[in-house]
């Protein structure tokens, strides 16, 4: 015979899902004997099992439950991810969504549904959580979706994946690099070759590598890196390939293309073939033309200013810096934005007159 109280009964019942299909109707209708916010759970767990006739009766219920009583909820010992998700997604009530933010069972779907929409001030509860942040990576990609995202969360989230992502990365390829530089300087048990180890050699490891790159010869590049998650394709983003990194720059998930311009390996070359890629986002675009050692270079300028995925505040400054072959191509160039068009023949009217 159990000793829980009657009320904690009810509730677990209805949690699970074993109550009667009467009683479920009752806590649809706010009709239970259970404190205002155990009730808002019932009504949370029976809205989250999507039951077409009791979720008319439940949204006309929660409706009824005032800021503090939500609060009271998400706060319990016990609540469950997807009651907190159901009160997530049905208010707009700083509070609550602050305890949601912070609540430890809400699923990284529910944080990554805020993180699209959410004020700043609530940004600044999101981007505190950093464990749940290295996590959950995709939280932060929809954070820079936000279009209320504020300056200082920009410079924030940029600052949490430069140190919790690609400072890992670069460590890890440094302390690859000495490894084999180490190997490459050992001497041999007979002084003439590497001395023997009982761990895997850095050599062993890229053979293994070369090995499982015969494998997946067949694979292609777009069946691999598909189905890796956001950090493996971070990783790669940081360390992989030139083929590799010219494919994940075009990746929809922000921080895997910003980990292939913050990539040593990414080089003026790499930066000119991005900068002529009309499949890449727009902040990628703006991150090259930001990065003073690209702009030296006369072929990327020109590429970032023909592109017309590139951003018209960024391009139009360099129109000036361009030949007068180039202005004058850009000045009937109808795949440029008009913008870019008439201030290339202004440029062109003023030299003819001069």
């Amino acid at each position: 015979m159990s000793s829980a109280p009657p009320e904690q009964e009810l509730l677990a019942s209805i949690e699970s899902g074993q109550a009667p299909r009467r009683i479920l109707e009752f806590a649809a209708r706010g009709f239970v004997p259970l404190p205002p916010a155990e009730l808002v759970r019932a009504v949370g767990s029976i809205l989250a099992a999507k039951d077409p006739e009791l979720s008319a009766l439940c949204e006309e219920t929660f409706a009824t439950f005032d800021t503090d009583t939500l609060l009271a909820a998400v706060r319990s010992d016990g609540v469950r991810a997807e009651q907190v998700d159901v009160v997530a997604r049905r208010t707009k009530e700083s509070r609550v969504l602050e305890a949601v933010i912070q609540s430890r069972v809400v699923p990284d779907s529910t944080l990554e549904w805020l993180a699209g929409w959410i004020p700043p001030d609530l940004q600044d509860v999101l981007v505190t959580n950093q464990a749940r942040l290295l996590a959950s990576p995709g939280i932060v990609e929809r954070l820079f979706e936000n279009p209320e995202m504020s300056s200082d969360i920009r410079r924030r989230a940029d600052e949490f994946l430069e140190e919790f992502f690609l400072k890992k990365e670069r460590e890890a390829l440094d302390g690859l690099e000495e490894a084999v530089e180490a190997e490459e300087q050992a001497p041999s048990a007979d002084g003439s070759g590497t001395q023997a180890t009982a761990a895997p050699t850095p050599a062993e490891i890229a053979a293994a590598a070369d090995a499982q790159a015969e494998d997946d010869e067949g694979k292609s590049l777009f069946a691999r890196l598909a189905t890796l998650s956001v950090s493996q394709r971070i990783r790669i983003a940081f360390r992989g390939n030139r083929e590799e990194r010219l494919f994940l720059i075009r990746d929809t998930n922000r921080l895997v293309a910003t980990a292939v311009l913050k990539s040593p390996k990414t080089n003026e070359a790499d930066a000119e073939a991005i900068a002529n890629m009309k499949s890449v986002s727009e902040d990628v675009l703006r991150a090259i033309a930001q990065r003073r050692q690209f702009l030296k270079k006369y072929s990327i300028v020109a590429a970032l200013v023909r592109n017309p995925r590139s951003p018209i505040d960024v391009t139009l400054p360099l129109i000036p810096r361009l030949g007068p072959r180039e202005q004058a191509a850009l000045a009937s160039d109808r795949n440029v934005p008009e913008a870019i068009r008439v201030t290339a023949r202004r440029i062109v009217a003023r030299r003819q007159m001069s």
